[in-house]
This record gives structure tokens, sequence and C-alpha cells, in this order.
């Protein structure tokens, strides 16, 4: 190879490892990272939030000191959409995961070129061989996977992919009931060398103080969040989890 057309192949390789790396959290010392969740409507609740309002509500969760941000994209049931990555990321700086049901290699491409800087990959939904070639894809192209689980199966099939993340999910996504202390049961089967991240059934700092005491180095709070009439507050009661805990929902 030509001296001149070798350093244009290795600075477009330099070029693009830098586009791969980064983390999807920075996680803060001493505390849990908070992730917190824009959705418009739920298979149980019909309304959170007109979608007019979606940049709005980041930039309030900028503004409460949380340090990523959820969307979630799915179209026919939560009434979200993947144009809304591109909308939050141009008017916030924090990481987005985008949460949808993956199921084709192309979400995972789409996902890269919206912006997302993480993707959720449902265990419940795929195979294992699958899982791991999503898991494998999104790292390749420079996507930050995050496997959730919900149960022992989830966790076997979870721990034969290459991720370094695993969410527990609180929430029966067959059945929508929602058991935290279940949740941390099988978080502390998660081996070390993960991330581990509690999703769901966050209503005060009382569970923070869960999910923390089972290994979690972060949560994700979405309902309680869209419900909530003071953003600000929730989140700081949220990150005072090991003061004493009051239930600011309502």
């Amino acid at each position: 190879m030509h001296k001149i057309l070798k350093q244009i192949v290795e600075k477009k390789q330099e070029y693009l490892n830098g586009l791969k790396r980064g983390r999807f959290l920075n996680l803060p010392e001493n505390k849990m990272a908070i992730i917190a969740e824009i959705k418009m409507a739920s298979p149980t609740v019909p309304y959170f939030e007109s979608e007019k309002n979606i940049v709005k509500r980041a930039v309030d969760y900028k503004q409460a000191g949380v340090d990523a941000i959820s969307i979630i994209t799915e179209k026919h049931f939560f009434k979200g959409s993947p144009k809304f990555i591109p909308r939050i990321k141009k008017s916030v700086d924090l990481p987005v995961l985008q949460k949808d049901f993956v199921i084709d290699s192309y979400q995972i491409y789409e996902a890269k070129i919206i912006g997302a800087n993480a993707l959720l990959l449902i265990t419940k939904i795929t195979d294992k061989q699958t899982l791991i070639k999503f898991v494998l894809l999104c790292q390749e192209i420079g996507i930050e996977p995050i496997v959730e689980i919900s149960d022992e199966i989830d966790l076997k099939k979870a721990l034969q992919t290459s991720t370094k993340i695993i969410a527990v999910n609180a929430r029966n996504l067959e059945t929508f009931d929602v058991n935290v202390d279940q949740a941390c049961r099988l978080m502390e089967k998660i081996p070390d060398r993960f991330v581990k991240l509690g999703f769901s059934g966050i209503k005060s700092s009382n569970e923070v103080k869960k999910y923390q005491r089972a290994g979690a180095k972060g949560i994700l709070v979405g309902t309680s969040l869209m419900k909530t009439n003071n953003i600000k507050s929730f989140i700081r009661e949220l990150q005072n989890y090991e003061s004493q805990s009051k239930n600011l929902r309502n």
C-alpha cells in the first residue's frame, strides 16, 4: 500500500475507533446514577405526555441533575417514535438510552443513525444466539447495549453475551405487575463484573435503597417521574436516598 494511502487508512481507523468508544454512563462516585425516562403512554396508562412537550421535559430532567435520559420509541403501544431522539439530543447534552422492542438488526443501525448512545435489548423477546449477535453488533458500531432481564432464565442468556451492563426490570412484561424485592434478589445473582441497573417500581428513595443494597450502580425511573408534579424535588429525593425517605410522587 502506498505510504500516503496507508496514512489515510490509519487516520480513518483512528477516527472510527474514536466514534465507537465511549461509555453510556459515567458512573458517579458514591451515588446512584439516575436515568430519567420520557414516555408518551403505556399499555396500562393511555396518556402521560404530549409529543410537543418532550424537549421541555428533557431540559427539566437535565436541570434536575439526572445522569441520562431514556426515551421509549415504540409506536403502537407507547406512542413513541425514533424521531424523538434527535430532537432531545439537539437540546440536551446528556446520554440517551433508546428503549424499544428490538427484534431486527435494522433497529440497531437505526439507533446509531438517530444518535442513541445506548440501546435496550430485552432478553425475553430474543433467543440466545440472536441476543449474542445483537450485543456484538451494538458494540461494533459504537452503541452501549443494555441487556434487560426479569428472571433467572433471562440471566443465564445474558451471561453468555459480551454486554457490560445488565438491567433488572421489576416489571413483569406479561402481567405488568411490579415486584422490586424480587428484582433485587435476582440482581444479587449477577456477577460483579457487570454494571447492574434497576428498572421500574421506583416511587421513592426506599426503592433506590433496595436497588443500591442489591448492587445497582444506577436506576431508571419512568412512571413515577412522568406522574410527579415536581420533577426537581422528586429527583432530589431519589439522589438523597441515604437520608430519611419521603414519597414525593404526588
